[in-house]
């Protein structure tokens, strides 16, 4: 009888925004901008918080830029040291309606003149509407939740993790296209703290009970988005591990054309069809595997073997001296050797 170890690993993803930046140094020259900030009633402000960036976009503070400064007790601000060209420029005091405007700077010629600006108070209203707490929104509550969910399965705490992961869903839609994937991708997970936990398992039962938990909750997911194919494929390994092949053979049949599939899952399907004397079915799984990794050493071995059970010598010669070339120190190399002075 052959045999192989199972192992698999499921993952919850998480997407990271990145965006390009401009070189730190791009900013500096020999210019000066100043200013003077007051109220409506022409009284200086002081305090208010100044940020310069060089173009005609909106200012944002994450962009290259000279640091942040505050205008002193007269109201009063000034930068040194700027490349010339337009400049915009943010002020910003609480209980005051941010400015936001633009300025040329000159790198040459007598210094330029302070700039006033008169900041507008906010209304008493839409101050204290400003000042009330916001309450977080559905989808910020379930990306928290998603968040714990992942620390906890990160530490094996797989029910505390499944508890987070059941929160982020009841405050998900999977009716909404913007909530679907995300959804999809929970419930992923979720399949995910079962099968690990079925994995550690030592009663019979209670690692059934997680794989079966494992492909309900797949088979969910499938229900939501049915030929999403990260689902499918993470379906049919787990159908595999379970001994449940033929099952794994119908989903298998709806992965979309050209998908790469674990070779260890299909090569254990392999094995598990050559044990059953099921050679030609054992046969198709190993041809898939050579097909998809061509530089798998092991997977010429197992196929070997079925084209000696079928007769077809020199086949299986050819599949023998393949795994020696690319593999000679495999742990199959010896059984290879002594098949091909024996054939």
């Amino acid at each position: 009888m052959l045999s192989r170890r199972n192992h698999i690993a499921l993952l919850a993803v998480l997407l990271l925004l990145s965006s390009a930046r401009l070189s730190a140094q791009a900013w500096k020259g020999i210019g000066r901008l100043q200013g003077i900030v007051s109220d409506e009633n022409g009284q200086p402000i002081e305090g208010a918080k100044v940020t310069l960036r060089p173009g005609d976009q909106t200012v944002k503070a994450e962009n290259p830029g000279p640091p942040q400064i505050m205008t002193d007790k007269h109201g009063k601000w000034s930068m040194l040291g700027l490349t010339g060209g337009t400049w915009g420029v943010l002020i910003e005091k609480d209980g005051y309606i941010t400015s936001e405007g633009r300025l040329k700077v000159a790198e040459s010629g007598p210094p330029q003149q302070a700039v006033p600006v008169k900041l507008k108070a906010i209304p008493k209203e839409q101050a204290q509407a400003q000042a009330a707490p916001k309450e977080p929104s559905k989808e910020s509550k379930a990306n928290e939740a998603i968040n714990a969910g992942n620390a906890a399965l990160q530490q094996d705490k797989y029910a505390e993790a499944r508890a987070s992961y059941e929160q982020a869903l009841a405050l998900l839609d999977p009716a909404k296209p913007e909530h679907a994937p995300v959804y999809v991708a929970v419930l992923r997970a979720v399949a995910s703290t079962y099968y690990r936990e079925a994995g550690q398992a030592k009663a019979k039962d209670a690692k059934a009970h997680g794989m079966d938990q494992s492909i309900a909750t797949l088979k969910k997911a499938l229900e939501i988005k049915p030929d999403d194919p990260e689902t499918l494929q993470l379906l049919v390994n787990v159908l595999v591990d379970a001994g449940r092949e033929t099952e794994a053979q119908t989903y298998l049949a709806k992965l979309p054309q050209g998908t790469k599939l674990d070779p260890e899952r299909l090569i254990n399907v392999g094995i598990k069809y050559y044990n059953t004397k099921q050679i030609d079915k054992a046969l198709e799984e190993f041809n898939r595997v050579i097909t998809d990794n061509p530089d798998l050493a092991e997977a010429y071995y197992y196929r070997g073997l079925v084209y000696l059970n079928k007769g077809k010598v020199p086949e299986a010669k050819a599949d023998f001296q393949k795994l020696l070339a690319l593999d000679p120190k495999n742990k199959f190399a010896k059984e290879a050797q002594d098949y091909l002075k024996n054939l």
